[in-house]
């Protein structure tokens, strides 16, 4: 009996579109959706509701802890969701092992999107997937010690020097973790990945090129000048601006709540530039990706076009959990109202997507233990630098 209800209890919620435990199974004629906890999937399910009162079809909407993990069991199998939605950076490893299917947007969707996005869920040249909302980290400043933040590097070492007067420091991040940091070496065309257009060619890094080298020695001069302290990490960066004893940091959309907790009036601008070459970031999109096992995809991809992904749509998602800044270029002008969520925007569109390849793995764990090196002076730039790359492309 109480598997009877169960099963009753099922039927019904999903037909009405309404956010379910993950399910194994992949049902023709139904589609099952997983998104991650922290994003809006009661508003993902009002969306799927719509989408089953004027189809029929029901959508079911979960959002299982260790989605990835899961996915990446249960595609492997056949199983699974029919839409996943994830950050684009691990879409190039479920293409290149078949778990994910290649799409064709036509020219018209594909136009409502911003078009530096697509490039993000392109793998060996093919589309794996949908852009939904994107961020990159930017300078984050208190505009009660910053009225206009510093439009180069190089600025930032007098502003220090009148903020010390005060008790103040100009500027703090998470140095040491590649992804803050990214921005000043690819101001002046470091890359992770050589992108070619169409692909990435993974046997040639250039976080060792001149450009590169002028990040880390900019990161380098801010320890050794005194404006940053050697061995800060994230959490000594967060506790300084929610305290107001440092001006500015490096960091995303994520942090603002806890700004705005602590009652800091701040802003978000460009990474300022080294040499005249402004910062440039990762970027990272939210995206969704059609399992290459399910049996629906032409109702998923009317969905996905006509449904989630229709300004309507995403502002039923955004209303439930704010979305940031989106792809969708209609909607994206009209919160653009919020200046944070512009500059975001902006940043995301100066900066290059992440690389979607699985030798990024060799690539994060190369560049952390070459920057605690160059930062606590244990080896110089160059020297530091080389051995990552040489343990980047040998992997």
């Amino acid at each position: 009996m109480k598997k009877l209800l169960g099963t009753a209890l099922i039927a019904a919620v999903t037909t009405m579109g309404m956010v379910m435990p993950s399910q194994a199974g992949i049902e023709e004629g139904k589609l099952v959706v997983w998104i991650n906890g922290d994003k809006g999937y009661n508003g993902l399910a009002e969306v799927g509701k719509r989408f089953t009162e004027e189809t029929g079809i029901p959508v079911e909407v979960s959002h299982p802890d260790k989605a990835t993990d899961k996915f990446q069991q249960a595609a492997a199998t056949g199983n699974g969701p029919d839409i996943f939605i994830w950050a684009h950076d691990r879409f190039g490893e479920w293409a290149q092992s078949g778990l994910i299917s290649a799409i064709d947007p036509s020219a018209e969707f594909k136009n409502t999107v911003a078009g530096f996005t697509w490039d993000a869920v392109t793998y060996d040249n093919k589309i794996y997937g949908y852009p939904i909302a994107l961020e990159a980290v930017g300078l984050i400043y208190n505009k009660a010690l910053v009225k206009n933040p510093p439009k180069t590097f190089e600025e930032i070492f007098e502003l220090n020097m009148s903020l010390e007067k005060q008790g103040k420091k100009a500027i703090l991040w998470d140095y040491n973790n590649t992804y803050f940091s990214w921005g000043l070496f690819a101001a002046n065309d470091g890359y992770a990945f050589k992108n070619n257009g169409a692909s990435y060619d993974v046997a040639d890094t250039g976080v060792n090129n001149e450009g590169s080298v002028k990040g880390a020695n900019m990161i380098k001069r801010l320890i050794d000048e005194g404006v940053m302290p050697e061995g800060a990490d994230y959490g000594v960066m967060d506790a300084a601006f929610n305290k107001g004893e440092v001006a500015m940091v490096i960091n995303g959309p994520w942090s603002w709540s806890n700004f705005n907790k602590s009652g800091i009036d701040f802003g978000v601008a460009k990474i300022p530039s080294i040499d005249g070459n402004v910062g440039r970031p990762f970027t990272g999109v939210l995206a969704a990706a059609l399992n290459a096992s399910s049996p629906n995809q032409d109702l998923a991809v009317e969905f996905l076009e006509q449904y989630m992904l229709s300004v309507d749509g995403l502002k039923t998602i955004n209303k439930d959990v704010p979305l940031g800044a989106v792809a969708n270029k209609a909607l994206m002008k009209e919160l653009a109202a919020d200046p944070k969520i512009e500059a975001t925007f902006e940043n995301a569109a100066i900066g290059k997507p992440m690389p979607n390849v699985p030798q990024m793995g060799a690539f994060w764990a190369a560049m952390e233990p070459a920057l605690k090196n160059i930062t606590s002076g244990r080896q110089g730039v160059q020297e530091a630098l080389d051995d990552a790359a040489k343990r980047i492309v040998k992997n």
